[in-house]
């Protein structure tokens, strides 16, 4: 199938676009869908940062914290999906270095949150065995891994492309941006702040959350958007049709990779006898 979507570029998208922004639309809903569900299992948290408090809590709310964990797993899965299946479509449209950002950013996220995973998990491990110096290790390990680093450079590299590539609309490419500065400061924060996590992280969760939802959205609505000339170009688009040299002048047989088949020497001279 020929083009079907231009890019601000003057390159264009081809028609395996389609599937790869629904497949990435898929993701981004699913990534969200399984990390509400992590963030609700965890609850707000224990009452205080000192180890005997981290502990308690997680002996208290063990089983909840441990199906908490294998909801992000699932949720870090369907990042892989959304990353791979996006960082093509920007690289057809293109934009190869903001291609190699969206995937490079893309892997760090998911890398570090599967570490922060593993983190968590044995933090629950540690409370349960009432190893207290474990549990302080632990929770300062989980509540410091830059995650939120990894999480501002894929939000700004994915609304750049979508600014470039006009795949989204542009407020949306816009408000990424924003809002990848406001995970940096907050990455910053918790970097230079003495505490683990504050009640401010919630709203930069809150954030991401929100945005990727409307990325799902605005990513499905561009696949119908490619889909659509598409479907009405192969409707009115005429079928090939295969013709014979001795017919008349002028036709031709067609030959594999649309190779037009050169004349008969012979044939050609009995004609001009």
């Amino acid at each position: 199938m020929s083009i079907t979507l231009a890019s601000s570029s003057g390159t264009t998208i081809g028609a395996t676009g389609t599937r790869a922004l629904r497949t990435a639309a898929l993701g981004a809903f699913g990534f969200d869908v399984f990390y509400v569900v992590h963030r609700l299992l965890q609850g707000l948290g224990p009452d205080g940062d000192t180890p005997a408090a981290v502990a308690a809590f997680n002996v208290a709310h063990r089983s909840a914290l441990v199906a908490s964990e294998v909801a992000v797993g699932a949720a870090l899965l369907a990042a892989i999906v959304f990353v791979a299946a996006l960082a093509p479509v920007i690289r057809r449209a293109g934009q190869d270095t903001l291609a190699t950002a969206v995937a490079i950013s893309g892997a760090v996220f998911v890398t570090l949150g599967f570490v922060s995973q593993a983190a968590e998990t044995a933090l629950v491990g540690a409370a349960d065995a009432g190893d207290l110096s474990a549990v302080l290790a632990l929770n300062q390990l989980q509540g410091r891994m830059p995650v939120v680093w990894s999480i501002t450079a894929l939000t700004a590299a994915v609304s750049l492309s979508a600014l470039r590539t006009g795949l989204l609309a542009k407020w949306l490419g816009v408000g990424g941006l924003v809002a990848a500065g406001v995970f940096a400061l907050g990455s910053t924060f918790s970097v230079l702040g003495r505490g683990v996590e504050g009640n401010s992280s919630l709203f930069g969760v809150g954030l991401f959350i929100v945005w990727m939802l409307l990325l799902a959205v605005f990513l499905w609505g561009a696949a119908g958007r490619v889909a659509g000339p598409e479907f009405e170009q192969e409707q009115r688009s005429p079928e090939p049709t295969s013709t014979n040299p001795v017919r008349g002048p002028g036709l031709a047989r067609r030959w594999p990779n649309d190779q037009v088949r050169p004349p008969n020497e012979a044939f050609v001279q009995r004609q001009g006898d």
